[in-house]
Protein backbone atom coordinates (compact mmCIF):
# COMPACT_ATOMS: atom_id res chain seq x y z
CA UNK A 1 0.00 0.00 0.00
CA UNK A 2 1.36 3.37 -1.16
CA UNK A 3 1.95 6.00 1.50
CA UNK A 4 -0.47 8.20 -0.81
CA UNK A 5 -3.44 5.62 -0.62
CA UNK A 6 -2.70 4.94 3.31
CA UNK A 7 -3.02 8.89 3.53
CA UNK A 8 -6.42 8.74 1.20
CA UNK A 9 -7.74 6.40 3.37
CA UNK A 10 -7.44 8.40 6.57
CA UNK A 11 -8.53 12.17 5.17
CA UNK A 12 -11.36 10.20 4.12
CA UNK A 13 -12.34 8.75 7.61
CA UNK A 14 -11.23 12.07 9.14
CA UNK A 15 -13.82 14.18 6.50
CA UNK A 16 -17.06 11.42 7.32
CA UNK A 17 -16.08 11.11 11.08
CA UNK A 18 -14.85 14.55 12.29
CA UNK A 19 -15.25 17.53 9.11
CA UNK A 20 -19.08 16.47 8.20
CA UNK A 21 -20.15 16.54 12.56
CA UNK A 22 -18.32 20.02 13.30
CA UNK A 23 -22.20 21.46 11.98
CA UNK A 24 -23.95 19.69 14.41
CA UNK A 25 -21.65 20.16 17.63
CA UNK A 26 -21.39 23.76 16.87
CA UNK A 27 -25.17 23.27 17.22
CA UNK A 28 -24.92 21.06 20.59
CA UNK A 29 -22.80 24.06 22.13
CA UNK A 30 -25.56 26.58 21.20
CA UNK A 31 -27.59 24.49 22.74
CA UNK A 32 -25.75 24.47 26.06
CA UNK A 33 -24.67 20.96 25.50
CA UNK A 34 -20.85 20.99 26.23
CA UNK A 35 -21.01 17.47 27.42
CA UNK A 36 -22.46 15.74 24.86
CA UNK A 37 -20.13 17.75 22.29
CA UNK A 38 -16.72 16.65 24.36
CA UNK A 39 -17.99 13.07 24.74
CA UNK A 40 -18.86 12.62 21.12
CA UNK A 41 -15.98 14.12 19.99
CA UNK A 42 -13.88 11.85 21.92
CA UNK A 43 -15.80 9.31 20.32
CA UNK A 44 -14.74 10.03 16.97
CA UNK A 45 -11.72 10.47 18.36
CA UNK A 46 -10.66 6.78 19.04
CA UNK A 47 -12.40 6.14 16.08
CA UNK A 48 -9.65 8.12 14.32
CA UNK A 49 -7.21 6.40 16.22
CA UNK A 50 -7.94 3.29 15.38
CA UNK A 51 -8.33 3.82 11.84
CA UNK A 52 -5.41 5.34 11.38
CA UNK A 53 -4.11 2.06 13.43
CA UNK A 54 -6.06 -0.09 11.42
CA UNK A 55 -3.96 1.19 7.80
CA UNK A 56 -0.25 2.70 8.91
CA UNK A 57 0.33 -0.62 11.07
CA UNK A 58 0.05 -3.24 8.33
CA UNK A 59 1.50 -0.83 5.79
CA UNK A 60 4.28 -0.42 7.99
CA UNK A 61 4.42 -4.32 8.26
CA UNK A 62 4.63 -4.96 5.19
CA UNK A 63 8.05 -1.88 4.77
CA UNK A 64 10.09 -3.75 7.75
CA UNK A 65 8.77 -7.62 7.07
CA UNK A 66 12.04 -8.79 4.71
CA UNK A 67 14.44 -6.38 6.96
CA UNK A 68 13.22 -8.49 10.29
CA UNK A 69 13.15 -11.83 8.56
CA UNK A 70 16.74 -11.70 7.28
CA UNK A 71 18.04 -10.74 10.39
CA UNK A 72 16.42 -13.79 12.17
CA UNK A 73 17.38 -15.97 8.74
CA UNK A 74 21.72 -14.57 10.27
CA UNK A 75 20.55 -15.61 13.53
CA UNK A 76 20.07 -19.32 12.31
CA UNK A 77 16.82 -19.50 12.34
CA UNK A 78 15.09 -21.41 9.37
CA UNK A 79 11.35 -21.05 7.74
CA UNK A 80 10.47 -17.69 8.49
CA UNK A 81 6.66 -17.64 7.39
CA UNK A 82 4.16 -15.12 6.86
CA UNK A 83 1.24 -15.09 9.74
CA UNK A 84 -1.48 -12.81 10.47
CA UNK A 85 -0.92 -11.52 14.37
CA UNK A 86 -3.51 -8.90 15.80
CA UNK A 87 -1.87 -5.70 17.87
CA UNK A 88 -4.34 -4.72 20.66
CA UNK A 89 -4.37 -1.06 20.59
CA UNK A 90 -4.55 1.91 23.26
CA UNK A 91 -8.44 2.05 23.25
CA UNK A 92 -9.08 -2.29 23.21
CA UNK A 93 -9.62 -2.34 19.81
CA UNK A 94 -7.70 -4.64 17.15
CA UNK A 95 -5.59 -4.19 14.50
CA UNK A 96 -4.29 -7.21 12.24
CA UNK A 97 -1.05 -7.51 10.71
CA UNK A 98 0.71 -9.81 8.71
CA UNK A 99 4.56 -10.59 10.60
CA UNK A 100 6.95 -12.81 10.05
CA UNK A 101 7.21 -15.70 11.84
CA UNK A 102 10.14 -17.99 12.95
CA UNK A 103 8.40 -21.49 12.50
CA UNK A 104 12.18 -23.21 13.19
CA UNK A 105 14.25 -21.07 15.40
CA UNK A 106 17.76 -21.59 15.65
CA UNK A 107 19.44 -23.57 18.93
CA UNK A 108 19.29 -21.04 21.69
CA UNK A 109 17.13 -18.78 20.26
CA UNK A 110 14.71 -17.29 22.91
CA UNK A 111 13.17 -13.86 21.51
CA UNK A 112 9.27 -13.59 20.13
CA UNK A 113 8.38 -16.03 17.45
CA UNK A 114 6.27 -13.22 16.06
CA UNK A 115 9.26 -10.74 15.03
CA UNK A 116 6.69 -7.41 15.09
CA UNK A 117 5.89 -8.28 18.03
CA UNK A 118 9.48 -8.35 19.16
CA UNK A 119 9.93 -5.24 17.26
CA UNK A 120 7.00 -3.13 18.53
CA UNK A 121 7.31 -4.47 21.74
CA UNK A 122 3.99 -6.26 22.48
CA UNK A 123 3.66 -7.75 25.49
CA UNK A 124 1.10 -10.74 24.27
CA UNK A 125 -0.49 -8.82 21.91
CA UNK A 126 -1.16 -5.26 23.65
CA UNK A 127 0.65 -2.38 22.92
CA UNK A 128 2.50 -0.30 24.94
CA UNK A 129 0.31 2.49 25.41
CA UNK A 130 -2.51 -0.55 26.29
CA UNK A 131 -0.16 -2.33 28.75
CA UNK A 132 0.54 1.43 29.77
CA UNK A 133 -2.44 2.27 30.62
CA UNK A 134 -4.01 -1.28 31.78
CA UNK A 135 -0.86 -1.64 34.28
CA UNK A 136 -1.62 1.82 35.95
CA UNK A 137 -5.15 1.71 36.35
CA UNK A 138 -4.87 -2.18 37.67
CA UNK A 139 -1.90 -0.86 39.70
CA UNK A 140 -3.37 2.52 41.10
CA UNK A 141 -6.44 0.83 41.92
CA UNK A 142 -7.17 -0.91 44.81
CA UNK A 143 -9.08 -4.19 42.98
CA UNK A 144 -8.59 -5.44 38.95
CA UNK A 145 -12.68 -4.63 39.11
CA UNK A 146 -12.08 -0.87 40.21
CA UNK A 147 -9.68 -0.72 37.71
CA UNK A 148 -11.72 -2.60 34.63
CA UNK A 149 -14.38 0.78 35.41
CA UNK A 150 -11.86 3.33 35.08
CA UNK A 151 -10.52 2.05 32.15
CA UNK A 152 -13.95 1.76 30.23
CA UNK A 153 -14.85 5.06 31.86
CA UNK A 154 -11.89 6.96 30.09
CA UNK A 155 -12.44 4.89 26.61
CA UNK A 156 -10.46 1.69 26.66
CA UNK A 157 -12.66 -1.45 25.60
CA UNK A 158 -11.86 -4.40 28.02
CA UNK A 159 -13.10 -7.21 29.45
CA UNK A 160 -12.53 -7.39 33.08
CA UNK A 161 -10.48 -10.73 32.50
CA UNK A 162 -7.91 -9.20 29.59
CA UNK A 163 -7.39 -6.34 32.40
CA UNK A 164 -6.16 -9.14 34.52
CA UNK A 165 -4.29 -11.45 31.70
CA UNK A 166 -2.38 -7.65 30.27
CA UNK A 167 -1.07 -6.74 33.90
CA UNK A 168 -0.26 -10.04 34.91
CA UNK A 169 1.92 -10.43 31.55
CA UNK A 170 3.47 -6.95 32.22
CA UNK A 171 4.51 -7.60 35.59
CA UNK A 172 6.21 -10.63 34.32
CA UNK A 173 8.04 -8.71 31.51
CA UNK A 174 8.95 -6.08 34.21
CA UNK A 175 10.79 -8.89 36.35
CA UNK A 176 12.26 -10.55 33.71
CA UNK A 177 13.60 -7.83 32.61
CA UNK A 178 14.84 -6.40 36.05
CA UNK A 179 13.52 -4.10 38.28
CA UNK A 180 16.21 -1.72 38.61
CA UNK A 181 17.09 -1.94 34.84
CA UNK A 182 13.90 -0.10 34.62
CA UNK A 183 13.58 2.02 37.46
CA UNK A 184 16.15 4.21 37.16
CA UNK A 185 17.06 7.04 34.55
CA UNK A 186 20.59 6.57 32.83
CA UNK A 187 21.69 10.14 34.37
CA UNK A 188 20.40 9.05 37.96
CA UNK A 189 22.68 8.62 40.87
CA UNK A 190 23.36 8.87 44.90
CA UNK A 191 26.55 10.68 44.65
CA UNK A 192 27.24 13.26 47.19
CA UNK A 193 23.55 12.99 48.20
CA UNK A 194 22.12 12.23 51.98
CA UNK A 195 20.80 9.04 51.28
CA UNK A 196 17.74 6.96 53.73
CA UNK A 197 17.39 3.03 53.63
CA UNK A 198 14.24 2.11 55.40
CA UNK A 199 13.02 -1.58 55.61
CA UNK A 200 9.81 -3.13 57.31
CA UNK A 201 7.46 -5.91 56.18
CA UNK A 202 3.84 -6.17 55.88
CA UNK A 203 1.07 -8.97 55.10
CA UNK A 204 -0.34 -10.65 52.33
CA UNK A 205 -2.37 -13.67 52.15
CA UNK A 206 -1.41 -16.40 49.16
CA UNK A 207 -2.65 -18.70 47.90
CA UNK A 208 -1.49 -22.40 47.66
CA UNK A 209 -3.47 -25.53 45.92
CA UNK A 210 -3.06 -28.31 48.33
CA UNK A 211 -4.32 -30.95 45.74
CA UNK A 212 -7.87 -32.19 47.11
CA UNK A 213 -11.07 -31.07 45.76
CA UNK A 214 -14.53 -29.81 46.51
CA UNK A 215 -17.80 -31.80 45.81
CA UNK A 216 -18.13 -29.19 42.37
CA UNK A 217 -14.33 -30.65 41.25
CA UNK A 218 -12.62 -27.20 41.91
CA UNK A 219 -9.28 -27.17 43.23
CA UNK A 220 -8.72 -26.25 47.31
CA UNK A 221 -6.04 -24.51 48.50
CA UNK A 222 -4.33 -23.33 51.90
CA UNK A 223 -4.71 -19.42 52.48
CA UNK A 224 -1.51 -18.81 54.90
CA UNK A 225 -0.66 -15.28 55.88
CA UNK A 226 2.84 -14.45 54.51
CA UNK A 227 5.27 -11.48 55.20
CA UNK A 228 6.68 -9.40 52.42
CA UNK A 229 9.54 -7.38 53.04
CA UNK A 230 9.45 -3.93 51.30
CA UNK A 231 12.88 -1.57 51.27
CA UNK A 232 12.59 2.02 50.74
CA UNK A 233 15.44 4.39 49.16
CA UNK A 234 15.27 8.35 49.26
CA UNK A 235 17.52 11.04 50.34
CA UNK A 236 17.25 13.72 52.65
CA UNK A 237 18.43 17.70 51.64
CA UNK A 238 20.01 19.35 54.17
CA UNK A 239 17.23 20.71 56.46
CA UNK A 240 16.42 16.90 57.08
CA UNK A 241 13.49 17.24 54.82
CA UNK A 242 12.72 14.42 51.85
CA UNK A 243 14.34 15.65 48.86
CA UNK A 244 11.20 16.53 46.62
CA UNK A 245 13.90 16.82 43.41
CA UNK A 246 14.49 13.16 44.18
CA UNK A 247 11.48 10.54 43.52
CA UNK A 248 11.77 7.49 45.75
CA UNK A 249 12.53 3.12 44.73
CA UNK A 250 10.35 0.69 46.46
CA UNK A 251 11.28 -2.94 46.19
CA UNK A 252 9.61 -6.27 47.94
CA UNK A 253 10.16 -9.52 48.18
CA UNK A 254 9.61 -12.53 50.44
CA UNK A 255 12.20 -13.82 50.25
CA UNK A 256 15.35 -11.81 52.08
CA UNK A 257 17.76 -13.12 50.07
CA UNK A 258 15.78 -11.83 46.80
CA UNK A 259 15.02 -8.70 48.84
CA UNK A 260 18.91 -7.70 49.49
CA UNK A 261 20.08 -8.98 46.08
CA UNK A 262 17.48 -6.43 44.08
CA UNK A 263 18.52 -3.90 46.96
CA UNK A 264 22.23 -4.53 46.59
CA UNK A 265 21.48 -3.87 42.47
CA UNK A 266 19.32 -0.57 43.40
CA UNK A 267 22.26 0.33 45.04
CA UNK A 268 25.18 -0.35 43.38
CA UNK A 269 23.67 1.21 39.84
CA UNK A 270 23.13 4.74 42.17
CA UNK A 271 26.72 4.56 43.10
CA UNK A 272 25.52 4.18 46.67
CA UNK A 273 29.70 4.10 47.80
CA UNK A 274 30.03 7.77 46.44
CA UNK A 275 26.79 9.19 48.78
CA UNK A 276 27.64 11.84 51.63
CA UNK A 277 25.83 9.65 54.20
CA UNK A 278 23.74 6.34 54.57
CA UNK A 279 21.38 6.74 57.41
CA UNK A 280 19.48 2.91 57.73
CA UNK A 281 16.04 2.96 59.81
CA UNK A 282 14.25 -0.17 61.00
CA UNK A 283 12.37 -1.22 63.97
CA UNK A 284 14.29 -4.10 66.40
CA UNK A 285 13.90 -6.94 63.12
CA UNK A 286 17.72 -8.86 63.75
CA UNK A 287 17.18 -9.88 59.33
CA UNK A 288 17.52 -5.50 59.14
CA UNK A 289 20.34 -5.03 61.15
CA UNK A 290 22.41 -8.39 60.54
CA UNK A 291 22.66 -7.75 57.03
CA UNK A 292 21.79 -4.60 55.11
CA UNK A 293 25.16 -3.10 57.14
CA UNK A 294 27.22 -5.18 55.92
CA UNK A 295 26.11 -5.09 52.29
CA UNK A 296 26.72 -1.30 51.94
CA UNK A 297 30.32 -2.02 53.53
CA UNK A 298 30.13 -4.75 50.37
CA UNK A 299 29.14 -2.35 48.12
CA UNK A 300 31.55 -0.13 48.90
CA UNK A 301 30.15 2.39 51.73
CA UNK A 302 32.56 3.32 54.26
CA UNK A 303 31.68 2.80 57.88
CA UNK A 304 31.97 5.88 59.08
CA UNK A 305 28.91 6.99 56.49
CA UNK A 306 26.36 4.03 58.03
CA UNK A 307 24.19 5.61 60.69
CA UNK A 308 22.17 2.95 61.95
CA UNK A 309 18.65 4.31 63.54
CA UNK A 310 16.19 2.46 65.55
CA UNK A 311 12.75 3.76 64.80
CA UNK A 312 11.88 6.02 67.80
CA UNK A 313 8.52 4.95 68.00
CA UNK A 314 9.43 0.84 68.38
CA UNK A 315 11.50 2.28 71.20
CA UNK A 316 9.19 4.67 73.10
CA UNK A 317 7.07 1.55 73.11
CA UNK A 318 9.89 -0.31 75.09
CA UNK A 319 10.22 2.14 77.48
CA UNK A 320 6.25 2.84 77.78
CA UNK A 321 5.77 -1.45 78.67
CA UNK A 322 8.24 -1.55 81.20
CA UNK A 323 7.24 1.29 83.41
CA UNK A 324 3.70 -0.30 82.84
CA UNK A 325 4.71 -3.63 84.00
CA UNK A 326 6.19 -2.70 87.23
CA UNK A 327 4.93 -3.84 90.27
CA UNK A 328 2.39 -2.36 92.64
CA UNK A 329 4.78 -1.16 95.20
CA UNK A 330 5.58 1.56 92.80
CA UNK A 331 2.58 4.22 93.08
CA UNK A 332 0.82 5.87 89.21
CA UNK A 333 2.74 9.08 90.75
CA UNK A 334 5.91 7.44 90.51
CA UNK A 335 5.57 5.82 87.36
CA UNK A 336 4.18 8.83 85.62
CA UNK A 337 7.71 10.79 87.23
CA UNK A 338 9.72 7.60 86.45
CA UNK A 339 7.96 7.32 82.75
CA UNK A 340 9.36 11.17 82.33
CA UNK A 341 12.52 10.66 83.30
CA UNK A 342 12.98 7.33 81.16
CA UNK A 343 11.45 9.54 77.91
CA UNK A 344 13.94 12.34 78.70
CA UNK A 345 17.12 9.77 79.05
CA UNK A 346 16.17 8.17 75.74
CA UNK A 347 15.35 11.21 73.27
CA UNK A 348 19.24 12.14 74.86
CA UNK A 349 20.92 8.92 73.65
CA UNK A 350 20.69 7.05 77.30
CA UNK A 351 18.80 4.24 76.65
CA UNK A 352 20.62 1.57 78.52
CA UNK A 353 21.01 3.99 81.50
CA UNK A 354 16.60 3.37 81.48
CA UNK A 355 17.64 -0.52 81.56
CA UNK A 356 20.24 0.02 84.29
CA UNK A 357 17.64 2.21 86.22
CA UNK A 358 15.47 -0.77 85.97
CA UNK A 359 17.43 -4.01 86.84
CA UNK A 360 17.30 -2.20 90.55
CA UNK A 361 13.60 -1.94 90.43
CA UNK A 362 12.79 -5.57 88.86
CA UNK A 363 15.08 -7.06 91.36
CA UNK A 364 13.34 -10.71 91.08
CA UNK A 365 13.42 -12.41 87.64
CA UNK A 366 11.04 -11.42 84.90
CA UNK A 367 11.56 -12.57 81.54
CA UNK A 368 9.57 -9.73 80.28
CA UNK A 369 10.95 -7.07 81.89
CA UNK A 370 14.34 -8.49 80.83
CA UNK A 371 13.36 -8.91 77.00
CA UNK A 372 12.64 -5.51 77.11
CA UNK A 373 15.37 -4.14 79.51
CA UNK A 374 17.93 -6.31 77.02
CA UNK A 375 16.16 -4.07 73.76
CA UNK A 376 17.06 -1.43 75.38
CA UNK A 377 20.60 -2.50 75.99
CA UNK A 378 20.88 -3.94 72.30
CA UNK A 379 20.20 -0.99 70.20
CA UNK A 380 21.57 1.87 72.72
CA UNK A 381 23.81 2.88 69.71
CA UNK A 382 20.69 3.22 67.96
CA UNK A 383 18.88 5.46 69.23
CA UNK A 384 21.04 8.57 69.31
CA UNK A 385 17.95 10.75 68.85
CA UNK A 386 19.99 14.26 69.94
CA UNK A 387 22.72 13.53 67.09
CA UNK A 388 20.31 12.83 64.75
CA UNK A 389 18.41 16.09 65.32
CA UNK A 390 20.97 17.80 65.71
CA UNK A 391 22.26 16.59 62.22
CA UNK A 392 18.86 16.94 60.46
CA UNK A 393 18.32 13.19 60.24
CA UNK A 394 15.16 10.84 60.70
CA UNK A 395 14.27 9.69 64.25
CA UNK A 396 11.71 7.37 62.87
CA UNK A 397 10.69 4.88 59.60
CA UNK A 398 7.78 6.31 58.46
CA UNK A 399 8.45 6.12 55.00
CA UNK A 400 8.99 3.03 55.07
CA UNK A 401 5.45 2.09 57.11
CA UNK A 402 3.81 4.43 55.15
CA UNK A 403 5.25 2.63 51.78
CA UNK A 404 3.76 -0.95 53.57
CA UNK A 405 0.20 0.41 53.84
CA UNK A 406 0.40 2.24 50.34
CA UNK A 407 1.96 -0.99 48.33
CA UNK A 408 0.57 -3.72 49.91
CA UNK A 409 -2.14 -3.50 52.42
CA UNK A 410 -4.17 -1.21 50.39
CA UNK A 411 -3.86 -3.01 47.16
CA UNK A 412 -3.29 -6.29 48.38
CA UNK A 413 -4.72 -7.36 51.51
CA UNK A 414 -7.99 -7.07 50.98
CA UNK A 415 -11.00 -9.29 52.04
CA UNK A 416 -10.95 -12.36 50.45
CA UNK A 417 -8.23 -11.83 48.21
CA UNK A 418 -5.97 -15.00 48.39
CA UNK A 419 -2.92 -14.39 45.73
CA UNK A 420 -0.40 -16.65 44.22
CA UNK A 421 2.63 -15.55 45.61
CA UNK A 422 5.01 -15.67 42.81
CA UNK A 423 2.36 -13.17 40.59
CA UNK A 424 1.81 -10.99 43.75
CA UNK A 425 5.41 -10.22 44.23
CA UNK A 426 5.79 -9.22 40.60
CA UNK A 427 2.60 -6.78 40.96
CA UNK A 428 4.22 -5.26 44.14
CA UNK A 429 6.48 -3.26 41.44
CA UNK A 430 3.65 -2.36 39.32
CA UNK A 431 2.45 -0.72 42.25
CA UNK A 432 5.31 0.65 43.76
CA UNK A 433 6.55 1.93 40.30
CA UNK A 434 2.67 4.17 40.36
CA UNK A 435 3.14 5.23 43.93
CA UNK A 436 6.50 6.90 43.36
CA UNK A 437 6.04 8.64 40.40
CA UNK A 438 8.41 6.00 38.47
CA UNK A 439 5.93 4.62 35.97
CA UNK A 440 6.92 6.66 33.17
CA UNK A 441 10.12 5.35 33.31
CA UNK A 442 9.29 2.63 33.76
CA UNK A 443 7.05 2.14 30.81
CA UNK A 444 10.01 4.20 28.68
CA UNK A 445 12.42 1.66 29.63
CA UNK A 446 10.57 -1.86 28.90
CA UNK A 447 9.04 -0.41 25.89
CA UNK A 448 13.16 0.30 24.27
Amino acid sequence: MTDLTTGSKIQKFFEQTVISRIENWQKQLCDGDLHGFESELSAQLSALHDQVCEVVLPAAAEQVYEGLASVAKAAGCRKITKRLMQVRLSTGSHAEVCSPYVKVPAPGYNQKRHLLSGHWNLIGSASPALYDKVGFCAALCPSYDTGHELLTKFGVQLGLSSVREISNRLAQACHAAGEAELSIQSDESLAGKRVVIALDGGRTRTREYNGKYTEEGYGQYDTAWREPKLFVIDTLDEEGRLDRRTLPIYGCRFDQRHLFSLLGSYLSRLAIKEAKSVQLLGDGAPWIWNNVPALLKSLGVSEDKIIETLDAYHGTEYVHKIVEMMNSRVSEKEKTSLLKRFLNWFWDGQAGKIAQYCRKIFKYSNELADRYMAYLEKHENRMQYADCKEHNLMCGSGIVESGVRRIINLRFKNTSAFWDAQTVEKLYFLRAAVLSKRWDIVIQNLAR
